[in-house]
Protein backbone atom coordinates (compact mmCIF):
# COMPACT_ATOMS: atom_id res chain seq x y z
CA UNK A 1 0.00 0.00 0.00
CA UNK A 2 1.49 2.95 -1.04
CA UNK A 3 -1.67 5.71 -1.78
CA UNK A 4 -2.17 7.65 1.45
CA UNK A 5 -4.84 5.71 3.95
CA UNK A 6 -8.40 7.85 4.78
CA UNK A 7 -7.47 7.15 8.20
CA UNK A 8 -4.69 5.59 10.67
CA UNK A 9 -5.71 3.66 13.38
CA UNK A 10 -3.33 3.38 16.19
CA UNK A 11 -3.32 0.56 18.49
CA UNK A 12 -0.99 0.00 20.94
CA UNK A 13 0.11 -3.70 22.26
CA UNK A 14 1.34 -4.86 25.44
CA UNK A 15 1.52 -8.55 26.27
CA UNK A 16 -1.81 -9.11 24.38
CA UNK A 17 -1.27 -12.47 23.00
CA UNK A 18 -4.74 -13.65 24.79
CA UNK A 19 -6.73 -10.88 22.95
CA UNK A 20 -5.13 -9.30 20.02
CA UNK A 21 -6.30 -12.45 17.27
CA UNK A 22 -9.75 -11.23 18.30
CA UNK A 23 -9.67 -7.75 17.73
CA UNK A 24 -7.52 -8.00 14.72
CA UNK A 25 -10.50 -10.93 13.19
CA UNK A 26 -13.22 -7.52 14.39
CA UNK A 27 -10.47 -5.07 12.89
CA UNK A 28 -9.13 -6.52 9.33
CA UNK A 29 -12.51 -6.92 7.25
CA UNK A 30 -12.97 -3.01 7.72
CA UNK A 31 -9.56 -2.22 6.60
CA UNK A 32 -10.06 -2.33 2.68
CA UNK A 33 -13.59 -0.71 3.10
CA UNK A 34 -12.68 2.14 5.21
CA UNK A 35 -9.24 2.24 2.95
CA UNK A 36 -7.49 2.43 6.66
CA UNK A 37 -3.98 1.40 7.91
CA UNK A 38 -3.96 -0.84 11.08
CA UNK A 39 -0.60 0.53 13.31
CA UNK A 40 0.07 -1.86 16.14
CA UNK A 41 2.91 -0.43 18.19
CA UNK A 42 4.26 -2.87 20.95
CA UNK A 43 5.35 -1.63 23.76
CA UNK A 44 7.67 -4.18 25.50
CA UNK A 45 5.71 -7.14 25.79
CA UNK A 46 7.41 -10.38 26.89
CA UNK A 47 4.62 -12.79 25.46
CA UNK A 48 3.64 -13.51 21.96
CA UNK A 49 2.32 -10.21 21.06
CA UNK A 50 4.90 -8.95 18.50
CA UNK A 51 5.02 -12.68 17.02
CA UNK A 52 1.53 -12.17 16.57
CA UNK A 53 1.72 -8.61 14.93
CA UNK A 54 4.17 -9.61 12.42
CA UNK A 55 2.60 -12.20 11.39
CA UNK A 56 -1.04 -10.25 10.74
CA UNK A 57 1.16 -7.91 9.08
CA UNK A 58 2.50 -10.50 6.65
CA UNK A 59 -1.15 -11.21 5.69
CA UNK A 60 -2.33 -7.56 5.30
CA UNK A 61 -0.19 -4.80 3.78
CA UNK A 62 -2.55 -2.46 5.34
CA UNK A 63 -0.98 -3.59 8.87
CA UNK A 64 2.26 -2.05 9.92
CA UNK A 65 3.76 -3.11 12.72
CA UNK A 66 6.56 -1.00 14.93
CA UNK A 67 8.16 -1.31 18.56
CA UNK A 68 8.47 1.61 21.01
CA UNK A 69 11.09 0.58 23.57
CA UNK A 70 12.06 3.72 25.29
CA UNK A 71 9.05 4.20 27.69
CA UNK A 72 6.28 2.22 28.78
CA UNK A 73 2.63 3.20 29.16
CA UNK A 74 -0.43 3.53 26.48
CA UNK A 75 0.10 7.46 26.47
CA UNK A 76 3.71 6.20 24.96
CA UNK A 77 2.60 3.79 22.61
CA UNK A 78 -0.22 5.80 21.49
CA UNK A 79 1.97 9.26 20.92
CA UNK A 80 4.74 6.84 19.21
CA UNK A 81 1.87 5.33 16.76
CA UNK A 82 0.79 9.08 15.75
CA UNK A 83 4.30 9.70 14.87
CA UNK A 84 4.03 6.48 12.07
CA UNK A 85 0.42 7.79 10.49
CA UNK A 86 0.47 8.65 7.21
CA UNK A 87 -3.54 9.96 7.35
CA UNK A 88 -4.63 13.27 9.03
CA UNK A 89 -7.21 11.00 10.82
CA UNK A 90 -6.34 9.16 13.88
CA UNK A 91 -8.53 6.18 15.11
CA UNK A 92 -7.32 5.02 18.28
CA UNK A 93 -8.56 1.64 19.65
CA UNK A 94 -6.77 -0.95 22.25
CA UNK A 95 -5.83 -4.65 21.94
CA UNK A 96 -7.47 -5.80 24.40
CA UNK A 97 -11.36 -4.96 23.63
CA UNK A 98 -13.04 -5.60 20.26
CA UNK A 99 -14.50 -2.90 17.89
CA UNK A 100 -17.72 -3.21 16.51
CA UNK A 101 -18.20 -4.48 13.01
CA UNK A 102 -18.80 -0.62 11.30
CA UNK A 103 -16.28 1.07 13.90
CA UNK A 104 -13.78 1.66 11.56
CA UNK A 105 -16.13 3.83 9.62
CA UNK A 106 -18.32 5.15 11.85
CA UNK A 107 -15.28 6.81 13.86
CA UNK A 108 -13.32 7.79 10.52
CA UNK A 109 -16.95 9.73 9.23
CA UNK A 110 -17.39 11.37 12.69
CA UNK A 111 -15.02 13.24 11.49
CA UNK A 112 -16.35 14.99 8.72
CA UNK A 113 -18.42 16.88 11.75
CA UNK A 114 -16.19 17.32 14.47
CA UNK A 115 -12.20 17.54 15.03
CA UNK A 116 -12.31 14.98 17.23
CA UNK A 117 -14.93 12.62 18.29
CA UNK A 118 -15.32 9.20 20.58
CA UNK A 119 -17.78 6.71 20.70
CA UNK A 120 -19.70 4.18 23.42
CA UNK A 121 -18.39 1.52 25.26
CA UNK A 122 -20.28 -1.69 25.59
CA UNK A 123 -19.16 -3.19 29.22
CA UNK A 124 -21.83 -5.97 29.45
CA UNK A 125 -20.33 -8.32 26.40
CA UNK A 126 -16.79 -9.00 28.07
CA UNK A 127 -17.08 -8.85 31.93
CA UNK A 128 -18.95 -10.33 34.73
CA UNK A 129 -22.31 -8.12 35.51
CA UNK A 130 -21.33 -7.44 39.11
CA UNK A 131 -17.88 -5.61 38.21
CA UNK A 132 -19.28 -4.09 35.02
CA UNK A 133 -22.44 -2.59 37.54
CA UNK A 134 -19.90 -1.74 40.30
CA UNK A 135 -18.66 0.45 37.36
CA UNK A 136 -21.29 2.30 36.56
CA UNK A 137 -23.47 2.65 33.49
CA UNK A 138 -21.88 3.73 29.87
CA UNK A 139 -22.46 6.50 29.08
CA UNK A 140 -20.90 9.51 27.50
CA UNK A 141 -17.95 9.94 29.07
CA UNK A 142 -17.65 13.10 31.37
CA UNK A 143 -15.28 14.85 33.63
CA UNK A 144 -17.85 15.26 36.50
CA UNK A 145 -20.05 16.91 33.81
CA UNK A 146 -17.82 20.05 33.09
CA UNK A 147 -16.26 18.51 30.40
CA UNK A 148 -16.48 16.17 27.25
CA UNK A 149 -14.03 13.23 27.47
CA UNK A 150 -12.66 11.17 24.11
CA UNK A 151 -11.76 7.88 25.42
CA UNK A 152 -8.91 6.97 24.47
CA UNK A 153 -9.86 3.34 24.05
CA UNK A 154 -12.44 4.70 21.51
CA UNK A 155 -11.67 7.75 19.86
CA UNK A 156 -10.86 10.08 16.65
CA UNK A 157 -8.81 12.75 16.00
CA UNK A 158 -8.15 15.19 13.06
CA UNK A 159 -4.43 15.88 12.66
CA UNK A 160 -5.09 19.50 13.07
CA UNK A 161 -6.71 18.66 16.07
CA UNK A 162 -3.66 16.56 17.28
CA UNK A 163 -0.96 19.86 16.18
CA UNK A 164 -3.35 22.27 18.42
CA UNK A 165 -3.61 20.04 21.63
CA UNK A 166 -0.83 18.49 21.51
CA UNK A 167 0.46 14.27 22.57
CA UNK A 168 -1.17 12.68 25.79
CA UNK A 169 0.64 13.65 28.84
CA UNK A 170 3.04 10.78 29.47
CA UNK A 171 3.77 11.46 33.02
CA UNK A 172 0.34 11.04 34.06
CA UNK A 173 -0.37 7.72 36.29
CA UNK A 174 -3.33 7.04 34.37
CA UNK A 175 -6.19 9.40 32.77
CA UNK A 176 -4.25 10.52 29.93
CA UNK A 177 -7.46 10.52 28.08
CA UNK A 178 -8.99 13.22 30.26
CA UNK A 179 -5.96 15.30 30.68
CA UNK A 180 -5.75 15.86 27.11
CA UNK A 181 -9.68 16.23 26.68
CA UNK A 182 -9.29 19.24 29.33
CA UNK A 183 -6.76 20.61 26.81
CA UNK A 184 -8.67 20.03 23.34
CA UNK A 185 -11.77 21.87 25.92
CA UNK A 186 -9.36 24.57 26.77
CA UNK A 187 -8.21 25.20 23.41
CA UNK A 188 -12.13 25.46 22.48
CA UNK A 189 -11.77 22.54 20.31
CA UNK A 190 -15.51 20.18 19.93
CA UNK A 191 -15.79 16.29 20.98
CA UNK A 192 -18.60 15.04 18.87
CA UNK A 193 -20.51 12.13 20.21
CA UNK A 194 -21.00 8.91 17.88
CA UNK A 195 -22.47 6.43 19.86
CA UNK A 196 -23.12 3.63 17.16
CA UNK A 197 -19.05 3.80 17.06
CA UNK A 198 -19.11 1.20 19.62
CA UNK A 199 -16.31 -0.84 21.53
CA UNK A 200 -16.72 -4.04 23.85
CA UNK A 201 -14.64 -2.88 26.70
CA UNK A 202 -12.57 -5.76 28.80
CA UNK A 203 -12.26 -4.97 32.37
CA UNK A 204 -9.42 -6.98 34.27
CA UNK A 205 -10.59 -9.41 36.51
CA UNK A 206 -7.65 -9.71 39.08
CA UNK A 207 -8.37 -8.14 42.39
CA UNK A 208 -5.23 -6.87 42.72
CA UNK A 209 -4.66 -5.94 38.99
CA UNK A 210 -7.83 -4.01 39.48
CA UNK A 211 -6.91 -2.12 42.61
CA UNK A 212 -3.53 -0.89 41.08
CA UNK A 213 -5.55 0.53 37.89
CA UNK A 214 -8.36 2.09 40.54
CA UNK A 215 -5.82 3.34 42.08
CA UNK A 216 -4.11 4.98 39.32
CA UNK A 217 -7.11 6.16 37.92
CA UNK A 218 -8.10 7.61 40.82
CA UNK A 219 -4.65 9.25 41.55
CA UNK A 220 -4.95 11.15 38.57
CA UNK A 221 -7.92 12.89 39.08
CA UNK A 222 -7.17 15.51 41.56
CA UNK A 223 -4.49 17.19 38.95
CA UNK A 224 -7.00 17.51 36.08
CA UNK A 225 -9.83 18.66 38.77
CA UNK A 226 -6.84 21.35 39.26
CA UNK A 227 -5.62 22.18 36.20
CA UNK A 228 -9.37 23.00 34.92
CA UNK A 229 -10.30 24.86 38.25
CA UNK A 230 -7.13 27.42 37.81
CA UNK A 231 -8.16 27.67 33.84
CA UNK A 232 -12.05 28.33 34.12
CA UNK A 233 -12.53 28.37 37.80
CA UNK A 234 -14.96 25.22 37.79
CA UNK A 235 -13.99 22.58 39.78
CA UNK A 236 -15.93 19.39 41.14
CA UNK A 237 -18.20 19.06 44.20
CA UNK A 238 -15.55 17.95 46.79
CA UNK A 239 -17.98 15.02 47.76
CA UNK A 240 -18.86 13.99 44.59
CA UNK A 241 -17.54 10.77 45.24
CA UNK A 242 -19.71 10.26 47.99
CA UNK A 243 -22.02 7.84 46.46
CA UNK A 244 -18.89 5.37 46.02
CA UNK A 245 -17.56 6.30 49.64
CA UNK A 246 -20.65 4.79 50.65
CA UNK A 247 -20.96 1.89 48.15
CA UNK A 248 -17.93 0.76 49.64
CA UNK A 249 -18.74 1.23 53.33
CA UNK A 250 -21.50 -1.22 52.13
CA UNK A 251 -19.53 -3.90 50.61
CA UNK A 252 -16.22 -3.87 52.28
CA UNK A 253 -17.55 -6.60 54.67
CA UNK A 254 -18.39 -8.77 51.66
CA UNK A 255 -14.70 -9.07 50.65
CA UNK A 256 -14.11 -12.23 52.45
CA UNK A 257 -15.77 -13.77 49.23
CA UNK A 258 -14.09 -14.00 46.42
CA UNK A 259 -16.49 -13.06 43.94
CA UNK A 260 -17.04 -9.64 45.37
CA UNK A 261 -13.31 -9.15 46.06
CA UNK A 262 -12.70 -7.63 42.19
CA UNK A 263 -15.34 -5.05 42.57
CA UNK A 264 -14.54 -4.31 46.06
CA UNK A 265 -10.87 -3.58 45.23
CA UNK A 266 -11.70 -1.42 42.19
CA UNK A 267 -13.76 1.11 44.17
CA UNK A 268 -11.38 0.69 47.18
CA UNK A 269 -8.30 1.79 44.56
CA UNK A 270 -10.59 4.31 43.26
CA UNK A 271 -11.23 6.23 46.22
CA UNK A 272 -7.74 5.67 48.37
CA UNK A 273 -5.97 6.91 44.86
CA UNK A 274 -8.27 10.19 44.67
CA UNK A 275 -7.27 10.91 48.30
CA UNK A 276 -3.71 10.55 47.25
CA UNK A 277 -3.94 12.12 44.62
CA UNK A 278 -5.20 14.83 46.65
CA UNK A 279 -2.51 15.27 48.48
CA UNK A 280 0.14 15.76 46.18
CA UNK A 281 -1.92 18.42 43.69
CA UNK A 282 -3.19 19.94 47.06
CA UNK A 283 -6.50 19.77 45.18
CA UNK A 284 -9.34 18.31 47.78
CA UNK A 285 -11.86 16.04 45.25
CA UNK A 286 -12.88 12.85 47.41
Amino acid sequence: MTATPACSIVMPCYNVSDTLPAQLDRLVPQLDLADAELILIDNNSSDETLALARSASYANNRIVVATATDGQGVAYARNAGVQLARSDRFLFCDADDLVSEQWVESMSSALDEDPVATGSLDVETLNDAELAASRGPARRPMFYGLFPIAAGGNMAVRRSAWDAVGPLNEDLPSLEDMEWSLRASLEGIDIGWKPEAAIAYRYRTDAAALWSQGFAYGRSRAPIARRLHEETGQRPSMFAGFRSWVWLALHLPFVVLPSKRPSIAWVAGNRIGQLAGSVDARFLVL
